[in-house]
């Protein structure tokens, strides 16, 4: 009897365990079905999203604010709109040639007429194509380019620069003292030609004047400075052989530091936006590497030569960055540890398209980026979130994103994920263990 007894309550007991584990199972399956088509809608029940995204505002939090910095979505490429403290505005590129109407309708839609200061980064299409249209139907007071010749010809034999190039003069010079064209950056793309000639073109109103637009190469050490803000540029370096441009020619600035005749992204502008005690991070395409291991050395690419020039008091000053464009759209071989553990930046920022022909951004530039990015929230992409405004609520640096994403639906909340592992392995040691030992209390009798 005793044996009947006791098998009984075996049974019974692995009745109640497999009863407990089936229910426990598809309770776990049900939250994870639930978590994949609705963990937006659950985060935000649960409060788990204002922990995640927890520096975003809404749009009339940031009305109030003393100055606003928008990376605009221009699909692959790179765009970014500032509004300064004293009201002058500031545009850094302006995406692709497709995306210089959208650009130009955000401006307006801003209320912006007259733009004080334009950055186009360095002569790639994805940043200044859309600017060619910007300087159609704005005006600009303030140019800064890059060091890149505009011309034509296929090799550096044949290549002659274009007549509306103004560094024409200056080109023409340092091949001949130096011999060294091939360290000269040339551009040979009709966006890029067209964008000389526009902004050697461009006027302004001023009391009731037109006026020449003031065209600068921008270089390390130039210093753009109002109220409450500046723009300083750390890179390009300017050469060993100092050429003052504006001796040769109607532009200022020095000539600078190229890397190949046919490198474009080495010369991209590299420099900090510091306003209200913020500072926001901007280094083009730059590069630190190609991609080969004999080539990662202590420079010898624009990334790196920048962070080598530093002095001690401008490492302080760059040691802890407010908002960080990821260089390059995301790309391996830009935004390397040696920058990322200076700069540490808050928040992150990539522009970058949707299933774009490169593959930005790239896995390894993300994981870089993770491990030294301070704040909890999310890397930002332009692909996912739309435009990604950041300016002051109550003194705290806030963002504002313009869309959300399907994919915030249809993925699966780690936050929900752990939760529910949470709840798993509480409920094994609630339910599991007390029938494990009725199990041996039965045994032993």
């Amino acid at each position: 009897m005793k044996i009947k007894k006791l098998t009984k309550a075996k049974e019974f007991t692995k009745t109640k365990e497999f009863e407990i584990k089936l229910v426990a199972t598809v309770t776990i399956l049900m939250l994870l079905i639930l978590s994949f088509f609705f963990s937006g809608k659950i985060e935000n029940a649960l409060h788990l999203r204002n922990s995640y995204f927890k520096n975003q505002a809404s749009i009339k939090q940031l009305s109030d604010s003393d100055f606003l910095v928008e990376y605009i979505d221009v699909g692959q490429g790179n765009s970014c709109f500032v509004e300064l403290p004293d009201g002058k505005t500031v545009l850094i590129d302006g995406g692709n040639v497709a995306s210089g109407q959208e650009v130009s309708e955000h401006l307006k839609e801003r209320g912006v007429k007259q733009i004080d200061y334009l950055i186009g980064t360095h002569a790639d299409a994805d940043h200044i194509g859309g600017l060619n249209y910007v300087l159609e139907t704005h005006e600009v007071k303030n140019i800064y380019r890059p060091f890149q010749i505009s011309g034509t010809g296929s090799n550096l034999d044949s290549f002659e620069v274009y007549e509306d190039e103004d560094l024409a003069e200056v080109y023409g010079l340092m091949c001949s003292e130096l011999g060294s064209r091939n360290k000269i950056s040339r551009i040979t793309t009709n966006v890029y030609k067209k964008f000389i000639s526009s902004i050697y073109s461009e006027t302004y109103t001023e009391e009731g004047k037109s006026k020449n637009s003031v065209v600068t190469v921008f270089y390390d050490g130039l210093k753009i400075s109002g109220k409450d803000y500046e723009i300083e540029f750390y890179a390009p370096l300017v050469r060993d052989e100092l050429y003052n441009l504006s001796d040769y020619s109607n532009t200022l600035g020095f000539a600078t530091k190229g890397y190949g005749a046919n490198e474009s992204n080495g010369n991209s502008a590299i420099f900090t936006l510091k306003i209200c005690n913020k500072t926001f991070l901007f280094t083009g395409d730059a590069p630190f590497t190609s991609g080969s291991e004999d080539e990662i050395s202590e420079s010898g690419f624009a990334e790196q030569d920048f962070i080598n020039s530093l002095s001690e008091t401008e490492k302080l000053v760059l040691s802890n960055v407010s908002v960080f464009l990821v260089g390059h759209h995301g790309s391996k071989y830009s935004s390397g540890e040696k920058l990322l553990s200076l700069i540490l930046p808050s928040f992150a920022v990539v522009s970058v398209g949707e299933d774009n022909f490169y593959d930005h951004p790239h896995y390894t530039a993300i994981q870089r980026t993770q491990k030294y990015k301070k704040q909890t929230d999310p890397i930002l992409y332009t692909k996912d979130f739309g435009n990604i405004t950041f300016g002051l609520v109550d003194g705290e640096l806030k963002y504002v994103l313009s869309k959300t994403t399907e994919s915030e639906n249809i993925t699966i909340s780690w936050y929900l994920l752990g939760t529910i592992i949470f709840v798993f392995i509480e409920s094994f040691i609630i339910f599991i263990k007390p029938i494990r030992k009725v199990k041996n209390l039965g045994t032993q009798k």
